[in-house]
C-alpha cells in the first residue's frame, strides 16, 4: 500500500509541475514568430501584479529652476511651491524640501547644467546644455561634448572646439557606454505626443534625449527598456556612421511599453496586429513602436507557488507519517523546477529585448530617412486620422466586448484606403535584413535560429540568387508562405552580415542610393552589383562562400526543449 501511495504521490507532482510548466514547453517547439523578428510568445493573460517593493518612476519634471546651495551643490528640479521660509521642488522624482537660508541664489537650469559634471537622461534630455546635436556619455558618465569625426572597429576619434581653434581625441568603443541625441521639438513630434497623451492617459512619459518612452511598467523594467534602446541607438549609428553623419532625425523615436498583455492585445488589435503572437511591432504610419513586457513572473511564480498548495492538499488526504517523504520529495522538484523558472527567464528577457532593438531599428531608420517603409497613403494630419485616433480612444475605453467587435470592425473600414500603395520603399530583405541584424549586442553576433535556417536552406539547394531574393520590394516578404517567410529572413540576416563584413563601405553606398532615388525595375540589384564591382554570378558564389565558414547549427527550438527536458529527468 505504501508502495502505491509513494507512486501516486509522485505521478501527482509530477503531473502539477508539468502542468505549471507545459506551455511553456510547447511555447518552444512552436516558436516561429521570432523567425519574423517578433519573438513570438504565448503567455498567461493573466495581468501582473506589480510588487509591492517595486517604486513606479516619476514623470519628470515640465519646468525647472536651480536651486544653488551654501554648501556648493545644486538641484535643478520643477519649482513645486515658494514660501519665505522654504522651496519645495520636484528633485529626482520625489518633492523635495530645500530651506531658504541654505539657499544663496536661484538661477537658470541650463547655466546650472553647463557646470555640472555628472547629469541625468532627464536634466539632458530637457535643456540639452551641449554643442552638438550627438554627446558621447562614457561609463564614467562623463559626457564629452564633441563632433564626432571618424568611427573605427576599436575606437571613436572626436574634434572639441577650443577658443576659436580645434583639438581632437580618440575614445576606445569600449569606454562608451552610449550616446545621446538631441531631442526634436516640432510640430510632427508634439502631434504624436498629444496623440499618446489621449490614446495612454494612465502611462507615463519618460524622455531620454531623442527618445520618449510611455509606459505603465516598473522602474526596474523602464530602466532594462532604457539601456537596450540606448544601446541599440549606438550601435546602429556608429555602424552606419557614414549614412547618419550628414543627417538629422525628423521627429522624436517614440516607444510605447505595456505592462498588461490585455491591453497590448486590445491596442495591437486596433493596428490590424496579431498582439497575442508578437511581442512588439513598429508603426510605420503613426512612428511609433509598440512592446509588451514579457514578465516571465507573471507566468511562472504562480506556478511555482501553486505547487505548495498542492503539496499541502497532497498531505492532507494521506497519514502524517507520509509528510516528512512528501515534502523531501518536493523539495527536489522545486529545486528543478526554479531551475527552470530562471533558465526560461533569461529567455523571455533575451526575447524581449532583440524584438525592441529589432523593431527600434527600424524606427531610427525611418526616421533619419534611410529607409522609407511608409505603407499607406493615409492623411494623417486631416479628418482621417483624427477620426481614427477617436475610435482607438472609444475602443480602450469601453468595457463592453459587443461595442469593442463594432468599432474595430469600424476602425478596418476606415484603414481601408482605395488609394494605391506607396512605391518607394526599401526591400524586404534590406529592411528585414538590417533590423535582424541589430538584434543581437554587438550587432551581427552569431544569431543561432536564422544561422540554423540558412544553413537548412543550403543543405536543400534552396538558397534565393540575389536576383530573386530582391523581388520582394515591401513590409515583411508579403504573399509568401510562413515557411518561406521564416527562410526569407534568415537569408536576410545572413545577406547584411556578408555585405557588413566583406563590403561595408560599398554596403552604405547602396543605402545611400537607396533612400536617395527610387528604383524601378531592378536598378535596386544593379546599383548593389555596380557598388561592389561585381556580376550577379560571383556575387552570389562569394555570399555562398562566406557562409559556408560557419560551424553547423543546432535548432534552437530543440536544443532548449532538451535543456528543459533534462533539468526534469537527471
Amino acid at each position: 500500500m505504501g508502495k502505491i501511495i509513494f507512486r501516486w504521490i509522485i505521478i501527482l507532482l509530477a503531473i502539477a509541475l508539468f502542468a505549471a510548466i507545459g506551455p511553456l514547453r510547447h511555447k518552444f517547439l512552436a516558436d516561429s514568430e521570432k523567425i519574423l523578428g517578433f519573438a513570438k510568445r504565448y503567455i498567461n493573460p493573466s495581468p501582473a501584479k506589480e510588487p509591492a517593493s517595486v517604486k513606479k518612476a516619476v514623470q519628470p519634471a515640465d519646468e525647472a529652476v536651480a536651486l544653488y546651495c551654501k554648501d556648493g551643490s545644486v538641484m535643478v528640479g520643477k519649482l513645486v511651491k515658494k514660501t519665505k521660509d522654504e522651496y519645495i521642488i520636484e528633485w529626482k522624482g520625489e518633492e523635495t524640501i530645500v530651506f531658504a537660508n541654505n539657499v544663496e541664489r536661484v538661477g537658470s537650469p541650463k547655466e546650472a547644467l553647463e557646470t555640472k559634471r555628472v547629469l541625468s537622461d532627464e536634466e539632458i534630455s530637457k535643456f540639452w546644455p551641449f554643442n552638438n546635436d550627438v554627446v558621447v556619455r562614457l561609463t564614467n558618465r562623463s559626457i564629452l561634448d564633441a563632433k564626432i569625426t571618424r568611427v573605427a572597429k576599436d575606437k571613436v576619434s572626436l574634434v572639441y572646439s577650443i577658443d576659436g581653434g580645434t583639438a581632437e581625441q580618440d575614445i576606445e568603443r569600449s569606454k562608451i557606454e552610449y550616446l545621446i541625441f538631441k531631442p526634436v521639438e516640432n510640430a510632427q513630434s508634439k502631434s504624436v505626443e498629444v496623440t499618446l497623451k489621449r490614446l495612454f492617459p494612465k502611462m507615463q512619459s519618460y524622455k531620454v534625449g531623442n527618445i520618449t518612452i510611455y509606459t505603465d511598467c516598473d522602474i526596474l523594467w523602464l530602466n532594462d527598456c532604457k539601456e537596450a534602446l540606448n544601446g541599440a541607438y549606438t550601435d546602429i549609428y556608429l555602424s552606419f556612421f557614414p549614412l547618419f553623419k550628414d543627417r538629422r532625425p525628423q521627429m522624436q523615436n517614440f516607444v510605447v511599453i505595456f505592462d498588461d498583455f490585455i491591453d497590448f492585445v486590445e491596442y495591437a488589435a486596433t493596428d490590424g496586429v496579431p498582439g497575442w503572437a508578437i511581442a512588439g511591432y513598429f508603426d510605420p504610419e503613426e512612428h511609433i513602436l509598440y512592446l509588451f513586457n514579457v514578465l516571465f513572473e507573471a507566468l511562472v511564480g504562480e506556478s511555482g507557488r501553486a505547487i505548495d498548495d498542492f503539496v499541502e492538499s497532497v498531505e492532507s488526504q494521506v497519514n502524517s507519517r507520509y509528510h516528512i517523504f512528501i515534502e523531501g520529495q518536493m523539495k527536489s522538484i522545486k529545486d528543478k523546477f526554479w531551475e527552470a523558472y530562471a533558465y526560461f527567464k533569461d529567455l523571455y528577457r533575451e526575447a524581449t529585448i532583440s524584438t525592441l532593438r529589432h523593431e527600434f531599428t527600424h524606427e531610427v531608420l525611418a526616421n533619419w530617412g534611410l529607409q522609407n517603409i511608409q505603407l499607406s497613403k493615409m492623411d494623417k494630419n486631416g479628418e482621417n486620422r483624427e477620426e481614427l485616433i477617436k475610435r482607438k480612444e472609444e475602443f480602450l475605453k469601453t468595457k463592453d466586448y459587443k461595442k469593442k467587435a463594432s468599432v474595430i470592425r469600424s476602425i478596418a473600414r476606415l484603414k481601408n484606403q482605395e488609394e494605391p500603395i506607396e512605391a518607394k520603399a526599401a526591400n524586404s530583405w534590406l529592411a528585414e535584413g538590417i533590423a535582424t541584424y541589430f538584434e543581437t549586442k554587438p550587432p551581427g553576433s552569431k544569431e543561432d535560429i536564422w544561422l540554423y535556417l540558412y544553413q537548412d536552406m543550403a543543405k536543400n539547394n534552396s538558397v534565393y540568387p540575389f536576383e530573386a531574393f530582391a523581388a520582394y520590394r515591401m513590409g515583411s516578404f508579403p504573399g509568401v508562405s510562413s515557411q518561406a517567410v521564416y527562410y526569407l529572413y534568415a537569408q536576410s540576416w545572413a545577406y547584411v552580415n556578408f555585405l557588413m563584413a566583406k563590403y561595408p563601405e560599398q554596403f552604405m553606398a547602396y543605402q545611400e542610393k537607396m533612400a536617395a532615388e527610387k528604383a524601378s525595375g531592378q536598378e535596386d540589384v544593379t546599383w548593389l552589383l555596380n557598388v561592389t564591382a561585381k556580376d550577379l554570378r560571383t556575387l552570389d558564389a562569394e555570399f555562398a562562400q562566406y557562409m559556408s565558414q560557419f560551424e553547423p547549427a543546432e535548432d534552437p527550438s530543440i536544443e532548449e526543449f532538451e535543456k528543459l527536458y533534462y533539468m526534469f529527468n537527471d
